[in-house]
């Protein structure tokens, strides 16, 4: 997967961001791959050409596009926000607001999302993080169990202070986290319709 994209979008600026990262980070056979870069449905249906997948969009509202690997994987391509460190401080988690250069080299790590991984701790990325998408609060369970991860001490708070949002979907009608998967790690959708670039995980 990261082999076919690299081909694709070689010479373009394009990021392994969220979920990827983090299976990366724990040795996690890699089964979904999310890209931000400049031009998501470009690139998604160069990938599918390559790759012999499905391309489609996610969210015309957000441009976010799919390609369907025949083996049931999938590779998510997202608007890129420059910095990226602006893209990250836009999604749900520290330890899902990592990025990596899809050509290689050092991830973007501005939250402590590595450290975090290391000491098994779940930790939002800020305050509104539930109230800009309330499913979060239900990613934040399942990623509980599936990684045996703990909560930090606020992020606990935070959950018990929201917990009632979780009946309500986010107030834009959808973020784009929880348009492209319920595994990614996905923007806030206030800060995603905020940003400079076109209307645009976790």
């Amino acid at each position: 997967m990261l082999e076919t994209a690299r081909e694709v979008l070689a010479g373009e600026e394009a990021w392994v961001v969220g979920g990827a990262v983090r299976d990366e980070l724990l040795g996690r056979e890699l089964v979904d791959l999310d890209i931000a870069v400049q031009d998501p449905e470009r690139a998604a249906r160069a990938y599918a050409k390559r790759s012999g997948g499905a391309p489609f969009p996610l969210s015309e509202r957000f441009g976010a596009w799919r390609v369907a690997l025949e083996d049931g994987r999938t590779v998510d391509f997202t608007p890129l926000t420059e910095p990226v460190e602006d893209d990250l401080a836009t999604r749900d988690f520290t330890l899902n607001a990592i990025a990596r250069p899809l050509a290689g080299g050092d991830a973007v790590d501005p939250f402590g999302g590595e450290e975090d991984l290391r000491a098994g701790r779940l930790r939002a990325v800020r305050e509104s993080v539930f109230e800009d998408d309330p499913l979060r609060l239900l990613r934040a369970v399942r990623l509980e169990d599936e990684l045996d991860l703990r909560l930090d001490e606020g992020t606990e708070r935070l959950v018990r202070e929201h917990a009632a949002l979780v009946r309500r979907p986010a107030a834009t009608g959808g973020s784009t986290s929880s348009a492209c998967s319920s595994r990614s790690a996905g923007r806030s959708p206030t800060a995603s319709t905020a940003s400079t670039r076109p209307t645009t995980a976790s």
